[in-house]
């Protein structure tokens, strides 16, 4: 048999080499083919090319728009060299002669079917990582509503469109970094795009340290690289709809769902993995809830000052690149009754901050407004707000002139024990290859960001999974016992993550109660508002709680602020405040830190993976 090869001139496979062989390819849009196809025009299955009586024949399937030859549409054609095909968008050249840089196509009956749904850091970083893994032994199709085509490209709906892009910055640990694939890597972390504010720590390897970087660069960078893989990862705009998708799915051997803690996916599918647990987060018998004030701000403290800072209590953590990000703010139930938007037209409250994350940006005519639902956030309103006050007096404390406060926005945590992370949503049959169900992400485990642990936990899931399915995939079906060792990383990062997160909830009096941080805090008010509280023992309790803190982490971080500066810094607060700081406790610090998770204590190496 002579040696052919399809060359990709045009479309998103352009530059692609092709090896074909004796065994018939498909193409399409639908990811069962053996080539894969991008955009609308595409049939789900549009061609076939077979090799007959020594030469190679292309055949339309039937598609709606064609397929053809030098620019004639053919239903069955003989190929010679030199032919071009336009199957869809993309264009190919058939040559013959021997090419040893041709790709070897994987028989389709051969390649690990995977769909993921939600395109965050998380559902994209899994792609990433099983893509880079197992090269043409998969095919993933990703979902996101948030996405919209923009010609030959997947890209992020604007604000117009009702997609609030989260611009909250986070800290992402080298130990779950440096798993990524190289390439990731190398797009996220240019000098710009990233600073180190947080010390080395348990999660520390190969003596990088943990790196704030924004969720939105994140999320900018993931993108474009998983559509310059639209060979192996197909990008759908649209939310997926599991009811609507049960006949795709049973095809399917993966479903992946990272849609954040309240997936419908996840709730569809209850039945399966069964309904998460919030008796392990309560008090009394109720669930231990937050509400959190997302507050956009530029700050003029060194990050030495705001780890300082933020460490020695409760009631605002700042999270910054060179300043720039969120000062968040834990509010007491009484609090977070008042942080919600208002229609002013008509009066009406909205879901604003309460349930809806939008992001009220600061306009020109003073207000934070919601641009989704016309709304303006209502103690910046509300004359004599003790909210807006005690927000104010939080700008203070952390270096931020009131009009660096550009957005507000809300956050709205629990937690809940997760039974497992793994089930077989259908079965084998004749028909199906047995579909595998994996949470992952905040779908797996939502946590309190208080820790600054929920897309390091994310990613550690991410590289679980795709670790264990990279190893396990040779084309029968998959077993249950493929799945152990993913399933105690999950369960492991449970117990880390949310044990650690609790401790960010919750504190033990001097008689060993338990008692919610957020109900600290609203003593500390109370006692505040009366006056029955030492100005001058709360403003000492705290410089020197701040040096205690400081001691631990000096040979850490340099630069920390010396007791003079923080004296004077803090004695141009109002007294009422300090006592809340005081009454609100540090960070359990001591409490959370030790040995962290690591996948590689239960899973084969990435290159012993990559060889499988």
């Amino acid at each position: 048999m002579a040696e052919a090869r399809l060359i990709g001139i045009q479309g998103s496979l352009k530059g692609r080499r092709l090896a074909l062989g004796s065994e018939p390819i498909s193409f399409g849009r639908s990811d069962e083919n053996d080539v894969v196809l991008s955009g609308e025009v595409a049939s789900r299955v549009h061609a076939e090319l077979r090799h007959e009586d020594g030469v190679y024949v292309l055949k339309d399937r039937g598609s709606s728009n064609g397929t053809r030859v030098n620019g004639t549409r053919v239903t069955v054609h003989q190929l010679q060299p030199g032919d071009e095909i336009q199957i869809g968008d993309e264009v190919f050249r058939f040559e013959s002669g021997a090419d040893p840089g041709a790709t070897r196509l994987v028989p389709a009956q051969n390649v690990l079917r995977v769909i993921v749904t939600g395109g965050g850091p998380v559902g994209l970083s899994f792609a990433l990582l099983l893509e880079d893994l197992m090269g043409p032994r998969v095919v993933i199709t990703v979902y996101d509503g948030r996405w919209k085509r923009a010609g030959d490209e997947i890209v992020w709906k604007t604000p117009a469109e009702g997609n609030v892009r989260r611009m909250q910055v986070v800290t992402v640990q080298s130990r779950q970094f440096r798993r990524l694939p190289v390439e990731v890597q190398e797009r996220l972390f240019t000098p710009e795009a990233y600073c180190e504010m947080w010390p080395i720590s348990p999660d520390s390897i190969e003596g990088l340290g943990p790196r704030n970087i924004r969720i939105r660069h994140v999320e900018d960078q993931l993108l474009p690289i998983a559509n310059e893989k639209r060979d192996r990862i197909n990008l759908i705009p649209k939310v997926f709809d599991a009811s609507a998708a049960e006949d795709e799915l049973a095809q399917r051997h993966v479903l992946a769902i990272c849609k954040g803690s309240h997936s419908v996916t996840l709730e569809h599918f209850a039945d399966k993995f069964g309904i998460g647990d919030p008796g392990m987060y309560a008090l009394d018998g109720k669930q231990v809830q937050d509400l959190v004030l997302g507050l956009r701000v530029k700050s003029e403290l060194t990050d030495p000052t705001a780890v300082l800072l933020t460490v020695s209590q409760n009631r605002f953590l700042l999270n910054a690149l060179r300043g720039e990000g969120f000062l968040n703010m834990r509010l007491t139930d009484q609090e977070a009754q008042e942080a919600r938007g208002i229609d002013p037209v008509q009066r009406t409250f909205t879901p604003c901050i309460q349930s809806t994350p939008c992001v009220l940006e600061l306009g020109a005519d003073g207000n934070f407004s919601c641009a989704i639902h016309r709304a303006v956030f209502l103690p910046a309103v509300s004359k004599g707000s003790a909210l807006w006050t005690r927000v104010q007096e939080g700008l203070q404390l952390f270096g931020v002139p009131p009009d660096k406060l550009t957005a507000v926005t809300g956050f709205r945590l629990d937690q809940v024990q997760r039974s497992r992370f793994t089930v077989q949503l259908y079965p084998k049959t004749t028909t199906t290859p047995g579909t595998y169900g994996f949470l992952l992400g905040d779908t797996a485990n939502a946590i309190h960001f208080w820790p600054g642990r929920g897309l390091n936990s994310g990613l550690a899931s991410a590289t679980s999974l795709a670790r264990c399915l990279a190893a396990a995939w040779e084309s029968p079906p998959l077993r249950d016992a493929d799945f152990v060792r993913h399933e105690a990383v999950m369960a492991m990062l449970q117990y880390r993550h949310k044990s650690r997160a609790w401790r960010q909830m919750v504190t033990a009096d001097t008689a060993g109660n338990m008692r919610a941080i957020k109900d600290l805090i609203a003593l500390g008010i109370v006692e505040g508002d009366q006056g029955t509280y030492d100005r001058n023992a709360d403003l000492e309790a705290l410089i020197e709680r701040m040096g205690q803190v400081r001691s631990r982490l000096e040979s850490r971080i340099d630069g920390l602020p010396h007791d003079d500066t923080l004296r004077a810094d803090l004695n141009r607060l109002p007294g009422a405040m300090l006592h809340t700081l005081v009454v609100s406790e540090p960070w359990d610090t001591g409490g959370v830190g030790g040995e962290e998770v690591d996948v590689e204590w239960l899973l084969k190496s990435a290159a012993a993976t990559a060889l499988v």
